[in-house]
């Protein structure tokens, strides 16, 4: 059984999953609460399924520096203490789940602030590995991305009229409707350890890329 841990962003989830199926997930969008709930919702999934987990995933970012960094202490100090293996998964790669074109090169974006966004491109494969990441300035994204190609962004994101029309003329498919959640962020855990195994628990590190970046 995998169990795993999403804290990028405001939400925060928690999903238990087995032979690729979701036993049980809890999951709520309320900010600044990520300390309180992380531990009550792990306690429900471990007596509802009645199981102990073989592998926990867990969100390493780009996304709240403060989020991040209390799911990857709570996961790190629950791995310690039941000697488990831990695995870490960057959110661009939660979002390229999305994909709906196999052939095409696949970007992802993710809100950093300041006008500007997180932007992945990714390799091919189903566990969809960055293989390249900058921050961005939201009007220039039509120029960092070469077409044909599908970019994914989360549900919400808001790009400006012009941008989507430039991204269009270039060939680019947009895709708005991308979302986290601990259930794909277990899918892909579970491939990223088949392919090359865990992390190493003590150094295992958040991708902040920016220091304070992202939804606090």
């Amino acid at each position: 059984m995998i169990l795993s841990i999403e804290t990028s962003s405001s939400l925060c989830a928690v999903a238990f999953s087995e032979g690729g199926k979701t036993l049980v997930e809890f999951s709520s969008d309320a900010p600044m609460q990520h300390a309180t709930l992380i531990g009550q919702f792990v306690e429900k999934g471990l007596k509802q399924t009645g199981k102990s987990p073989e592998l926990l995933a867990v969100a390493i970012g780009p996304g709240s520096f403060t989020g991040l960094r209390i799911g990857l202490s709570y996961a790190q100090g629950f791995c310690f203490g039941r000697d488990i293996p831990i695995v870490g998964v960057s959110n661009h790669q939660v979002l390229a789940l999305n994909n709906t074109n196999g052939t095409a090169p696949l970007y992802t974006i993710i809100d950093a602030r300041r006008d500007e966004v997180y932007l992945a491109k990714h390799k091919a494969g189903d566990t969809f590995e960055i293989e390249a990441h900058q921050i961005v300035p939201i009007g220039e994204l039509p120029e960092k991305i070469s077409g044909p190609a599908q970019l994914i962004c989360m549900q919400g994101q808001n790009l400006p009229v012009e941008v989507k029309s430039a991204l269009a003329h270039a060939g680019i498919n947009l895709k708005e409707d991308g979302k986290y959640s601990a259930a794909a962020l277990a899918q892909i855990g579970q491939k990223i350890v088949e392919k090359r195994g865990s992390d190493n628990l003590e150094t295992l590190e958040p991708m902040y890329i920016r220091p304070f970046a992202g939804v606090q």
